[in-house]
């Protein structure tokens, strides 16, 4: 899953006092902003399959750090740490409870999405994964979904404070569609650091364009 990951960012935009939909949206994505970093130096481990059916044909084989269900509270508690501490006085709580729930939310969704790379406590055989990515008729409608219900919630929850305000609104579901048929239908990259620089290349746009779209709506 990619961006099905940001409806929950979205949505969160509709509590009273939320964090900003940048922060937002790397929250969501932070665990795997982690992995492809960890993969960059060979850390947590991947290889292409084109065996695999289905979408993403890739093995994730070695990823106890960012995505075992152990890893991701630990990330979602640092992370909810840090935003306690960066918030206003006042929103703290707020701030800290979103940012947590954000992060934890990745792994429930990956849940849904992944085949059996997803570890309890470490690296052990015994793994989880719902594996929708094996029936693509089902999770491609589900992600857009997820998303398109989200940037629903966040446009209701907001008005434009200037014309761009309403603009963003279209071109922003714009760019997260193209990034993710080209997650869903181009070549994985050879190499983990291509692998890894293109991942967070794509979380980087993501980031940058809900800066400019959060610049000029307000709750």
């Amino acid at each position: 899953m990619f961006i099905g990951h940001y409806a929950p960012a979205l949505a969160a935009k509709a509590l009273r006092n939320s964090p900003s939909l940048t922060a937002g949206f790397l929250a969501v994505q932070l665990v795997d902003i982690g992995f492809f970093l960890l993969a960059y130096f060979g850390v947590e481990k991947w290889d292409p399959n084109p065996a695999i059916s289905g979408i993403m044909p890739v093995d994730l084989y070695y990823m106890p750090y960012t995505h075992s269900l152990l890893g991701s509270a630990l990330w979602a508690l640092v992370a909810g740490a840090i935003a306690y501490a960066l918030a206003p006085s006042g929103r703290r709580r707020m701030a800290a409870g979103v940012i947590s729930t954000l992060v934890f939310s990745h792994w429930l969704l990956d849940l849904l999405v992944h085949r059996h790379d997803l570890g309890l406590l470490d690296n052990q055989s015994n793994k989880l994964g719902f594996g929708l990515w094996n029936y693509p008729l089902v999770e491609m409608p589900l992600e857009l979904a997820l998303v398109f219900g989200g940037l629903w919630i966040y446009g209701k929850s907001t008005r434009a404070k200037v014309p761009w305000g309403r603009r963003l609104l279209w071109v922003v579901p714009g760019v997260l569609l193209l990034l993710q048929l080209i997650n869903w239908f181009g070549p994985i990259p050879e190499g983990r650091a291509a692998f890894s620089l293109l991942g967070l290349f794509a979380y980087g746009v993501c980031a940058l364009m809900v800066w400019l779209l959060d610049r000029t709506r307000e709750p």
